[in-house]
Formats: structure tokens, sequence, C-alpha cells
């Protein structure tokens, strides 16, 4: 049996981790660029004097969620964000299935909600 030779074990050593925090930095990174997009989606593709009050109420707390979301993310504190995160899809999507917006904004705020759902699936901060 060959057995590895003492600098390659070190050498595995050293790059599993140094993979293991870039992977988790694409990652954050991702989540960062996606909670964006959809905060400024969501802003650009329904206007809060269109909605009714439970759909109002609904809007402004995911607004509320991903903005908390992201100053969380931007200082480092991702204790109760993902929790945070599947809060605002529940609320971005209720408010997606009845706003009164046209097809295409639909589409796409349907796209920001895959990304997000995406990322929540896939939680590895």
């Amino acid at each position: 049996m060959r057995h590895f030779p003492l600098f390659a074990l070190t050498a595995i050593a050293l790059l599993v981790p140094a993979a293991h925090a870039r992977e988790q930095q694409d990652f954050r990174e991702r989540a960062r660029h996606a909670v964006e997009r959809t905060d400024k989606d969501l802003g650009t593709y329904i206007h809060r004097d269109n909605l009714s009050e439970q759909q109002r109420e609904k809007f402004d707390t995911a607004l509320k969620d991903l903005r908390e979301l992201h100053a969380d993310m931007d200082a480092g504190r991702w204790d109760g964000a993902k929790e945070r995160l599947e809060h605002a899809i529940d609320e971005i999507d209720a408010v997606v299935k009845s706003a009164p917006i046209g097809e295409q904004e639909r589409t796409t705020l349907g796209i920001d909600l895959y990304t997000l759902r995406d990322i929540r699936d896939g939680w590895k901060p």
C-alpha cells in the first residue's frame, strides 16, 4: 500500500479550508446580490398606492425583512438570517400573486423568488 507523502497531506489540509472559505464567501455574495435585486425590483414594479391594506402590510413587511437581512449580512450577522429570508419569501410570494402588476413584472419577481428560494435551500453561512 502506498502512503501519501507528508507534504501531500499538508497541502490537502491547507487547501480544503481555503476552498470552503471561498465557497462560503461566494454564497454570501450571491445571497447579498439576490436580496439587493429583489428589494430593487419590488420597489420598481409594485406601487403601494395600488395595493389593498392587506397587500400593503405584506409588501412593507417583505421590504423590511429584505432591508434588515441585507444590513445583517453586511455586518456579518448570519444568525437568524435564514428565518428572516424564509419570512420575506412568504410575504413576497403573497404580494406577487395578488398585486395588480403586469405579467412581465410578475415574471421578473417570480425569478427573484426562485433565486431567494434557491439560496434558502442551499443555506451555507
